[in-house]
């Protein structure tokens, strides 16, 4: 994470733990797993002394998007995509001082949008407490701009 960045003490205790491409038995498709870790810190809490919603999303679409960059990449694929519809569902609270871990696993990577869902564990407690799904798309190209007319 680059100096200034936003959430930056967030992302940079995200520690990759794996990396994976893999093919669904269901169709025959390439598909990436991609898991992180850390522990929920003070810069990561609400005032109920839980992970902050906000930073739950925000991690969910760090760490999806990197799944779906694995996949793009090891593929041959496009990868850089933006964001199109984040879903979530808040399941349990994580408290201060859990470890927990992102788990994000890729769903589908068609030609105009790619998806991919991600759950958070409280590993300390061993319970699912947030899940989301997060689907992209290819960017738009920029329009170009008007010449000023004098």
């Amino acid at each position: 994470m680059n100096k200034g960045a936003f959430a930056r003490s967030t992302g940079s205790s995200l520690v990759l733990r794996e990396v994976g491409v893999f093919r669904r038995e269901r169709d025959g498709k390439d598909h990436a797993r991609v898991v992180y870790e850390t522990t929920v810190h003070g810069e990561m809490l609400n005032i109920g002394n839980n992970l902050h919603g906000g930073c739950a999303v925000y991690m969910i679409d760090i760490c999806s998007s990197m799944a779906l960059a694995v996949l793009g990449i090891a593929t041959g694929k496009p990868w850089n995509f933006v964001s199109q519809a984040l879903n979530t569902t808040f399941h349990a609270p994580v408290p201060a001082g859990v470890k927990i871990e992102v788990i994000n696993t890729t769903v589908s990577f068609g030609s105009r949008t790619v998806s991919a869902i991600t759950e958070i564990w409280d590993v300390t407690n061993h319970r699912l407490c947030v899940t989301g799904v997060h689907n992209k798309m290819k960017p738009s190209d920029p329009k170009p701009k008007a010449e000023a007319k004098l």
